[in-house]
């Protein structure tokens, strides 16, 4: 299948220049995670199990007015329970609606070694890609308006990331795959943000469950977030533990002039950390890494608005 292609390489080309010039050093200290199962397709799977699902944590909670004192101590102490804390991210007013994504892994990472790291070996396959073509994903987000803010409509975006196209340089062209990345029995409700459930063929059933999460506008146009997320996959075929990952995501979204066809246009980093946990034959990895990030992922995206 055959994605419609609009003349997006100009704008890919200038708009994430910025990023290989070090547009980015006000990043450097964000942590993410991609905690997933990561394979020579394993780019979708890194955006898929972060915050993306979604896919972004409390580093960059906005301070209230005095007056709040309170309620805003109720909420910084609420924010260190899983569960709790923010109730979702409120985006500002312009993401309202679909945008036509292009992600680009630029970077990983190994701060404590590579000995330390469970998939070495799957990740290091990606590794090997960073840099070509055939790395670039592109999929749909969604933003829509509840309760009086703009949130993500994390269901339909995982969903997006999961299916996303890929690009074939040999015919200059965007293609759908299929088989074993394809999803399904996604179960999001806006009402209860925190938690996301799906299936990913052949059996594995997912549970992401966001432990917190913060956010801040330090100016009208650029917007950063922050969200750890713990993800379970159980195989629903075979008698075996689950598989569990601890996922801290950061991103940093920058508004930026439209392109040609008038069209807006955000430019976004996405930083991804992945954290082991006590679970299963990691614990003594676990207990070695001091709750510092095993993987780093840092990936570019560029947004433009369908709708």
């Amino acid at each position: 299948k055959t994605v419609p292609t609009p003349n997006w390489k100009p704008d890919l080309i200038r708009s994430l220049r910025w990023a290989r010039r070090g547009g980015n050093r006000q990043l450097k200290q964000l942590s993410v995670s991609a905690g997933a199962q990561v394979s020579r397709r394993g780019s979708v799977r890194i955006l898929a199990d972060g915050v993306k699902a979604i896919s972004l944590a409390s580093v960059f909670t906005s301070m209230t007015q005095s007056s709040k004192a309170a309620p805003r101590i109720i909420s910084d102490a609420a924010s260190r329970i899983p569960g709790y804390g923010m109730p979702d991210l409120y985006f500002p007013a312009y993401f309202e609606g679909t945008w036509d994504c292009i992600a680009d892994i630029v970077d990983i990472r190994f701060p404590l070694g590579e000995d330390m790291v469970p998939n070495i070996e799957e990740v290091k396959k990606v590794q090997d890609f960073i840099g070509r073509p055939e790395m670039l994903l592109r999929y749909n987000q969604s933003y829509f308006k509840f309760r009086d803010h703009v949130i993500a409509d994390r269901g339909r975006n995982t969903e997006s990331v999961r299916k996303a196209a890929r690009f074939d340089p040999k015919t200059d062209s965007w293609y759908m795959s299929g088989g074993r990345s394809d999803i399904g029995d996604v179960r999001w409700d806006p009402t209860n943000p925190n938690m996301l459930n799906y299936v990913m063929n052949p059996g594995q059933k997912y549970e992401v469950l966001v432990t917190k999460r913060a956010f801040e506008s330090p100016s009208p146009d650029v917007y950063i977030t922050s969200e750890v997320v713990r993800q379970t996959q159980t195989d629903m075929a075979e008698m075996k533990a689950p598989v569990v990952k601890q996922v801290k995501d950061q991103v940093k979204y920058r508004h930026i002039s439209p392109n040609e066809e008038g069209r807006e246009r955000v430019q976004a980093i996405l930083i991804s950390n992945v954290y082991l946990t006590p679970e299963g034959d990691q614990l003594e990895s676990y207990m070695r890494s001091g709750g510092k990030p095993v993987t780093t992922y840092r990936t570019r995206i560029l947004m433009t608005k369908w709708s």
